[in-house]
């Protein structure tokens, strides 16, 4: 029999694991935001795009490895469907916390904002998706109005957040439930959070009188801790005035969830790309 001690390190590696490169996948622009390498934003544009909806995805990685490269399926997703997509990159821990992370994608989301139309895009209409510390980071910036406050923007300047199975929206009840065991996850969550988990928790953030974006929230339907931190967060936006609407998925894992979003007749993305159209 295969023990606990020795899935829990397995179960880790799929969490942490980063996004595959898409096949074939269309060279994109880079546009370079800051000194650092990582400071950057692919844009992939179709020709004749004009007001098009514009689709930023936030790679995954535990906050600690992959890069922008891991788009998987979206490019040809944002083509049949119409959309300007970005792909943000940002610095990694240990290098910056959590929040050093979201400091680089509220300066992706901001330059979208504010040049989006320049390259067939409707400002109007930015998305922000992510994978799982991905889908931390995109509700981040669409909650905590430091981020995008910094380039003269509030949160409601994004059209919509789709978080995509993530578990660290509250970091902080994350990480006590990790308690004080060792290994890859809770490790994981200590480098990129420290003693800074409550101030860079989403679902602690939201307020009563603020404005958000919706948040259209997915989840591993078999994943009770992404299950619960994406129930938390809704909740927690739903009671504040806020729209969020949670799809649990069946059938998908941690890992196949960020994979096959954006295949032709991935339920996951096509009903994405429902909510984004409008």
């Amino acid at each position: 029999m295969i023990s606990r001690r020795t899935l829990f390190p397995l179960a880790v590696a799929a969490l942490a694991a980063p996004a595959l490169p898409a096949l074939a996948a269309p060279t994109p622009k880079t546009i370079r935001l800051g000194q650092h390498p990582r400071q950057a934003l692919d844009l992939y544009g179709a020709p004749g795009l004009r007001d098009a909806p514009v689709l930023l995805f936030v790679h995954g990685g535990g906050w600690s490895i992959g890069n922008r490269n891991g788009v998987n399926s979206l490019p040809a997703f944002a083509e049949r469907h119409g959309l300007l997509l970005a792909s943000a990159g940002y610095r990694l821990a240990p290098e910056v916390d959590a929040g050093g992370c979201a400091q680089d994608v509220a300066a992706c989301a901001a330059w979208l904002i504010e040049n989006a139309g320049r390259h067939g895009g409707d400002p109007k209409r930015i998305f922000v998706a992510g994978h799982s510390a991905g889908a931390h980071l995109a509700a981040l910036i669409g909650i905590d109005q430091q981020y995008l406050g910094a380039h003269g923007h509030t949160p409601v300047a994004l059209a919509g957040i789709i978080p995509i199975d993530g578990a660290g929206y509250d970091a902080a009840a994350q990480m006590e439930y990790l308690g004080e065991r060792r290994g890859m996850l809770p490790d994981m969550y200590r480098q990129a959070f420290g003693d800074r988990a409550a101030e860079l928790s989403p679902t602690r953030l939201v307020k009563p009188g603020i404005g958000y974006p919706p948040y259209l929230i997915f989840h591993v339907a078999s994943r009770p801790d992404a299950r619960r931190q994406s129930d938390g967060l809704a909740s927690a936006l739903r009671a504040a005035g806020g729209e969020a609407e949670v799809i649990a998925a069946p059938g998908e894992t941690h890992r196949t969830i960020n994979v096959d979003f954006g295949k032709e007749g991935d339920p996951e993305g096509e009903r994405a790309a429902v909510w984004i159209r409008g």
